[in-house]
């Protein structure tokens, strides 16, 4: 029985990714994303229908109606100390990041929109609040990611340069982020590499080619929720991942992304983890970069030449 067709891309680079190196001789380029979420949670103290009851090791009731003031402390954690943390961290390793930023957080913490661009961070739009995304209306999501461009402009001086959903895109969303201005998107978990993105509508008709650098959950410190259970294991796992990319008889280069809370990594009983891999990645010559200039890199490097 023929397989009917979809839109779907099952093949990608296939077995011959294209084949370059990264600036500075480079096999794999990492991308740091900062999660900079805290403060934009779903919360009854900001008027929302009720507490956001996950992306926290803290057990406690679900409670429609009633604030739950130790969660609200324990996310507070990751803007009042975890970020400072985490920012001293990759000035000691001379190390840029990605930061995908809630609006709601940079509104409520200037300080740290400020400290982001001070330090050469990457601006990324992480959504006006810490929502979800999935089953809008175009027209509900293309004003809530033109709010939260604008905001998020507003509070850094730059302009985000890409925007990354908490659950993912809906069928218009990459023609709304073409539309809107922004360079990238990081929605997808399907490659080692960046590629070509397209929009895809209801009637199945081709949008825009922005491009996709995809993200991973693998080397995340969510994790540390669960299959994680001390700096050293969560080390571990990264140091694991770099090396695998590094030594993998795969032609080409990859991209290995490593996400970070600053309510988790920024933890003292964590950090030690973010320390040892950019040790680990410096040693071994990977390209710490941006996620911007990742795909200005790869742009170059693969786009046909007139």
């Amino acid at each position: 029985m023929p397989v009917p067709s979809t839109s779907r891309d099952f093949v990608g680079y296939g077995e011959h990714p294209p084949e370059f190196r990264w600036p500075g001789d480079a096999r794999v380029a990492v991308s740091l994303v900062i999660n900079v979420e805290d403060g934009a949670e779903r919360s009854i103290a900001r008027g929302g229908p009720a507490d956001d009851l996950g992306a926290h090791w803290i057990k406690h009731p679900a409670h429609p109606t009633v604030r739950n003031l130790t969660l609200e402390s324990a996310f507070e954690y990751g803007s009042r100390a975890g970020i400072w943390r985490v920012l001293r961290i990759l000035r000691r390793h001379d190390a840029r990041a990605t930061a995908f930023c809630c609006a709601t957080a940079l509104e409520q913490n200037p300080q740290i929109a400020a400290a982001l661009v001070r330090d050469g961070h990457e601006i990324a739009d992480h959504g006006y609040n810490w929502d979800t995304h999935a089953g809008l209306a175009p027209e509900e999501e293309r004003a809530l990611i033109t709010a939260s461009r604008d905001s998020i402009a507003r509070s850094t001086g730059v302009p985000p340069t890409s925007w990354y959903s908490r659950d993912g895109l809906n069928p218009g969303t990459r023609d709304i982020l073409a539309a809107a201005g922004f360079m990238y998107e990081s929605n997808s978990f399907n490659d080692d590499l960046p590629h070509s993105g397209t929009g895809m509508d209801k009637a199945g008709k081709d949008g825009t080619g922005l491009p996709v650098l995809p993200y991973a959950g693998d080397t995340n410190d969510s994790g540390l929720f669960r299959q994680f259970p001390t700096a050293t294991a969560f080390a571990r796992h990264l140091c694991g991942t770099l090396d695998m990319m590094l030594t993998d008889s795969r032609h080409g280069p990859s991209v290995m992304n490593v996400g970070l809370h600053p309510r988790l990594i920024g933890r003292p009983a964590y950090a030690a983890a973010l320390d040892a891999f950019l040790s680990h990645a410096g040693k071994n010559q990977a390209w710490i970069a941006t996620r911007s200039q990742i795909i200005q890199a790869w742009l170059l490097k693969t786009s046909p030449r007139p």
